[in-house]
């Protein structure tokens, strides 16, 4: 046997060593791998959170719009234009959970799951824009999450959002009907848009510079069908033809920019044509002192013109209105503040005393206006407006055809005259007091379109219009539904107007029997819709209409033969016109108007380009909240 030499072992300490070493990378990994899934939960947890934060404030101002549109009465009417809508947005707590709102309250959910994260909305701050018809509100919402790993996101989203009234998209078109649209013969004229609630009829030789709708209506039951297609001109013959008061073209000129909302030939006859489209909802007027309120807070007036009144003999005398305030509801022309034109305004304009508007102002009753008008602002009736001749812009706005400078002319017309007439009843043209206003009861005479029919048909009314006669259904046995209106403008709609009488009698005086004539100015029983609460002597007055008798009947000669001015009311626009020019809008429930000779309506450009100044037109809440600013709020 050889005997062998001791040896020193290595192995199990190098393997040791290298376990460790190994250890400490595989901890090292896993901790580098625990914190990148935790950082990344953290990570994908705050963008979970962001999003369910903004979903909340969605979801909020979805709410809070809705409970303003149900509030403010848009579905069915303008209402509440002034602060008295805002003032909702006063009401509010800004704790869990929020509530904004008073009569149409809004809560907002304590809390709710989103993405899994638990949101809550809250209103941090809301009020009113002072003097403004908007009101900005500022919500918050948190989100916060569980991430895997036992980490916690959490995210702070806040926005700054308005809320406004706008003005009715109902002004976008030149000729609006809420009920049967129709333009029969030749020589009617649209350099606008025309639309109806309702089928829409334009005759084969009628002209429409631009789009015409018809739309579904089921109150109606109408399915929005456009009979005929009318004709429009090109490009260079709306040029030479259409005038200066007609809109703008696109593009503005040969090779020149775009001009939205002007006349653009580019489509065919039958492209321009949109039958079957959804209803645009006309607004009412509704309750008279939501406008009275508007009109303080603007600070809207009219000064200048000529008034006029009845003496005690009753004759018509005129005088000067001074400067009306916001809010006219003084004595009518009869100057008896106990008869019925209580409210009432008769005003004419000339070239050299204009009425000059600065706003929007209200009249309590019927205004009788004429003449020439300065300014910006729009008059709001409480009943009817009667036009009883011209009504012109002392500097009326313009557009060059072509125009190689757009923004230019922009820019002035903004300062140019505008006149708003909203009429919570009718617009009425021409002396009614004629007997050949009304006609016969054929298509030869107005009250053929002013009955229930083809041209009229029943239709609902707002509420506080029952105060001036609507719906009045029941008197004459339609009572299946007492807030529709039988459609008839013909009836008597239940309330008086101002009568000049006079008696001729012999009475002893000092013991002599002489002949004594003696006047009285009192309240008739009766009016009927298309009447004026003010003495048909005004009427006749003002209005420069004639007739004349034939074999067979009498046929009316009407004057007007410019207006100025956009019309809006809450039921019809009748009356006879002669050979005339409307520069402005016509927008109303049902239309019953005869022309004589030609009708060209030439829709005021400046509704569409953002040209709101003070003019005060009719608002509805339809114009979606606006967000004005966003942050993300570090917690």
């Amino acid at each position: 046997m050889k005997k062998t030499s001791p040896k020193y072992g290595f192995i199990l300490p190098t393997a040791i060593i290298l376990m460790f070493v190994c250890s400490i990378a595989i901890a090292a990994v896993l901790s580098y791998v625990s914190f990148t899934t935790r950082m990344t939960a953290v990570h994908l947890g705050n963008s979970a959170c962001r999003f369910a934060a903004q979903s909340a404030i969605e979801s909020a101002k979805q709410r809070i719009y809705k409970g303003f549109y149900s509030y403010s009465g848009s579905t069915a009417r303008v209402g509440l234009m002034s602060g008295n809508a805002f003032s909702w947005f006063n009401s509010y707590s800004s704790g869990s959970p929020s509530t904004i709102g008073s009569g149409t309250v809004v809560t907002l959910p304590a809390s709710t799951n989103i993405n899994g994260c638990v949101v809550t909305p809250v209103i941090h701050h809301s009020g009113r824009v002072a003097n403004q018809p908007m009101a900005v509100l500022t919500i918050r919402a948190t989100a916060t999450r569980q991430n895997p790993g036992g980490t916690t996101s959490s995210s702070t989203i806040e926005e700054r959002v308005r809320f406004a009234l706008m003005r009715s998209r109902v002004f976008d078109n030149a000729y609006f009907v809420n009920n049967y649209g129709w333009f029969q013969g030749s020589a009617i004229t649209a350099n606008g848009d025309v639309r109806a609630n309702g089928n829409l009829y334009l005759d084969s030789g009628c002209t429409v510079n631009g789009h015409a709708y018809a739309a579904k209506n089921d109150e109606l039951n109408v399915i929005g069908s456009i009979e005929n297609t009318g004709k429009m001109q090109d490009l260079n013959t709306y040029w030479s033809s259409c005038g200066n008061s007609a809109r703008p073209t696109t593009p503005a000129y040969r090779g020149g920019d775009y001009y939205g909302g002007g006349y653009d030939p580019t489509f065919s006859v039958t492209e321009r044509l949109h039958p079957f489209q959804d209803e645009l909802t006309m607004p009412y007027i509704s309750e008279l002192g939501e406008y009275v309120t508007y009109a303080q807070e603007t600070g809207g007036k009219i000064s200048g013109g000529i008034a006029y009144k009845l003496d005690a003999s009753g004759n018509v005398t005129s005088y000067s209105p001074g400067t009306i305030n916001a809010h006219y509801s003084g004595a009518g022309p009869s100057g008896k503040s106990t008869l019925s034109d209580k409210g009432a305004l008769v005003i004419e304009g000339t070239q050299a005393n204009p009425i000059i508007l600065d706003g929007p102002v209200v009249v309590d009753s019927d205004v009788i206006i004429k003449g020439y008008v300065k300014g910006q602002g729009t008059i709001y009736s409480g009943r009817n407006i009667h036009i009883a001749g011209d009504i012109k812009y002392v500097n009326p706005p313009s557009w060059n055809h072509p125009d190689t400078t757009p923004t230019a002319t922009e820019k002035v017309n903004a300062n140019k005259d505008f006149l708003g007439l909203a009429a919570k009843g009718n617009i009425v043209m021409g002396d009614y007091t004629l007997s050949s206003w009304l006609g016969a009861n054929n298509s030869n005479g107005l009250q053929y379109y002013l009955k229930n029919g083809p041209y009229v048909q029943q239709y609902r009314c707002d509420e506080s219009d029952n105060t001036i006669g609507y719906p009045r259904t029941r008197e004459y046995g339609w009572t299946s539904d007492e807030s529709v209106f039988c459609g008839d403008y013909t009836q008597k709609d239940g309330g008086k107007k101002v009568e000049v009488s006079t008696k001729t009698e012999w009475v002893y005086e000092n013991g002599r029997r002489v002949q004594k004539t003696t006047t009285t100015i009192a309240d008739a029983q009766t009016r009927r819709y298309y009447e004026s609460v003010c003495p048909d002597k005004i009427i006749q007055y003002l209005c420069g209409d004639t007739q004349t008798s034939s074999y067979g009947g009498s046929s009316y000669r009407p004057t007007i033969t410019r207006i100025d001015a956009v019309m809006y009311n809450n039921h019809g626009i009748i009356g006879h016109i002669g050979n005339c020019t409307i520069n402005g809008s016509l927008v109303c429930r049902n239309e019953a108007m005869i022309y004589s000779g030609a009708l060209k309506i030439n829709w005021d450009h400046r509704l569409f380009s953002g040209f709101d100044g003070n003019i005060g037109l009719p608002m509805d809440a339809s114009q979606p909240p606006q967000t004005l600013s966003w942050r993300e709020i570090s917690n």
